[in-house]
């Protein structure tokens, strides 16, 4: 099971929406980190083959198993599930009409169909609320339900845009864990600008800006590459603007004593308080991605 993207560009006009990006994906959580912007639509768009590659060799080439996906068509978008950031409804669905709906355009037998969302129902916690019509429902919940769909046939590729966007705390736990379950025999990209969404699930993590692949690595190594470039520093208020000019700054904390920054950077003074023991992948984020 392998999902290459080789030398992929995009442009729209004048716009480069991906540049040149290259990138293989084995079985495993991929979280894809970036600001709006960056390329993480653009990237899944061309993917789901929802819009058209640049025409001859800027648009690249996109293999699954070492065949190009246009040479794939339906076969290869059987295998995929995707959940995209925003979708029309059938506002008077059903949770149950809908995924029986989407079940049958992706051509499941009704009893598989039954059976599937029986189980999905539970696992976004939509059991009870099943029958009601989807046009009453919340955000989030709304969001349980596209999660739910992208579930339906159990893909070989699992594509999430922002998945748990609108979701409360404990409702953001519950996918997060359930998507780690489903990583042993499945890739699945995760493309969110939230870095907790994927801290604790992603197997690697890819960061994008402007539509480039800047670095990726296990969270462990991207950790790890920071040893020595993260520190915080105490200052009073009236010098704040000015250090955060001059510095990445990631936190700003208000303490007993005064303010306290948490800044990145290859270069910091030598009086800042090296931070070695609680780097995390925001501290990873700051530092590739900036304030992007």
């Amino acid at each position: 099971m392998k999902l290459e993207i080789k030398n992929v560009t995009k442009t729209y006009g004048t716009k480069t929406a991906l540049d040149n990006f290259s990138v293989t994906f084995d079985s495993g959580v991929y979280g894809i980190l970036g600001a709006n912007g960056a390329g993480k639509s653009t990237l899944i768009n061309l993917i789901t083959d929802n819009v058209p590659r640049d025409r001859g060799k800027r648009g690249g080439q996109i293999l699954y198993d070492g065949v190009e996906i246009k040479k794939l068509g339906a076969k290869f978008r059987a295998m995929v599930g995707y959940m995209p950031q925003q979708q029309g409804y059938y506002e008077d669905f059903s949770v149950r009409a809908f995924l029986k709906y989407i079940a049958s355009v992706k051509g499941i037998s009704s009893e598989s169909a039954n059976r599937q969302i029986h189980e999905l129902l539970k696992v976004v916690n939509l059991y009870e609320k099943a029958d009601e019509r989807i046009g009453s429902f919340s955000g989030g919940m709304k969001q349980r339900v596209l999660l739910a769909q992208a579930l339906l046939g159990d893909p070989e590729i699992l594509i999430l845009d922002e998945p748990t966007a609108g979701l409360d705390p404990k409702e953001r736990i519950n996918i997060r864990n359930y998507i780690s379950q489903l990583s042993r025999d499945k890739i699945i990209l995760l493309a969110t600008h939230v870095v907790s969404d994927i801290e604790c699930i992603s197997d690697e993590v890819i960061l994008m800006q402007k539509g480039k692949l800047v670095t990726m690595g296990t969270p462990q190594e991207l950790i790890a590459d920071l040893h020595g470039k993260v520190a915080e520093i105490s200052c009073l208020p009236e010098e704040l603007e000015r250090l955060q000019k001059q510095y990445r700054v990631g936190n700003v904390r208000q303490r007993k004593d005064g303010i306290v920054l948490r800044v990145v950077g290859d270069d910091l003074p030598r009086q800042f308080k090296r931070r070695y023991e609680d780097i995390d992948l925001e501290d990873v984020y700051l530092y590739w991605l900036g304030n992007s």
